[in-house]
């Protein structure tokens, strides 16, 4: 399921225009290798989250849990997706979420006055901890891939999906139309309930190429080896 990390993040990186890109935009205007670093501190942070659930997802594999996980995942996918009428996916806000966000605001804010040629790096990292909807849908999904190496993954595709718009940020904004932003984020909460169908039927373990492969008592897909 790599391909859904990216189209993930790639369709939500038109939301990340209105949530990220203030940030990206008041990076200092020291060219392209600037705004590369910044775009590498997210896609590390991502990588680094999908590592920590995949510990979890990997424990579940050994305990013989991968399907039930799968399922479980894809159930809470479609239950947040409609309870939200498929208008965002976001977990509600808590003590914890609030007090890390205001920790990396205050940081952030120290990091812009930096004059080091490596903050645009930690911006980056700081930023990919900011509470976002989306990269909650990503780590539920690569929290089912049953493994570390898998997890870290899909992450660290999720990351990959939001580089070409991100980067290109300053050129591409001025051609995306308000309205068209607006359809792809309202066909964002579609496709995460695609995904979480997918994760159903992949827990169900039926055999289906590519949809719903054999897993083993070991958490391995048995004919895929965790390439999806």
């Amino acid at each position: 399921m790599l391909w859904s990390a990216f189209l993930m993040g790639f369709l939500g990186s038109f939301h990340c225009i209105g949530m990220c890109g203030p940030i990206a935009l008041s990076l200092p205007e020291r060219g392209v290798g600037y705004k590369l670093l910044y775009n590498i501190g997210r896609t590390l942070t991502y990588t680094l989250l999908g590592l920590v659930v995949g510990l979890v997802g990997q424990g579940a594999a050994f305990a013989g849990l991968q399907q039930s996980l799968s399922i479980a995942v894809g159930v809470l996918m479609l239950i947040i997706v409609i309870f939200t009428r498929y208008k965002h996916f976001d977990l509600p806000s808590t003590n914890v979420l609030n007090s890390i966000y205001t920790k990396v605001k205050s940081k952030l804010g120290s990091l812009f006055k930096s004059k080091s040629v490596i903050a645009p790096l930690f911006i980056g990292i700081l930023n990919g901890l900011l509470p976002c909807g989306l990269v909650y849908a990503a780590l539920f999904t690569a929290l089912s891939m049953g493994s570390l190496q898998a997890s870290g993954y899909y992450m660290f595709f999720f990351g990959v999906g939001t580089l070409p718009m991100m980067l290109g940020l300053g050129i591409f904004s001025g051609f995306i139309t308000p309205l068209f932003r607006t359809k792809l984020n309202k066909a964002v909460p579609y496709f995460l309930a695609i995904v979480a169908i997918l994760l159903i039927l992949r827990g169900m373990n039926l055999g289906i190429p590519y949809v719903s492969p054999k897993i083993d008592g070991t958490g391995e897909m048995t004919h895929m080896n965790h390439s999806m």
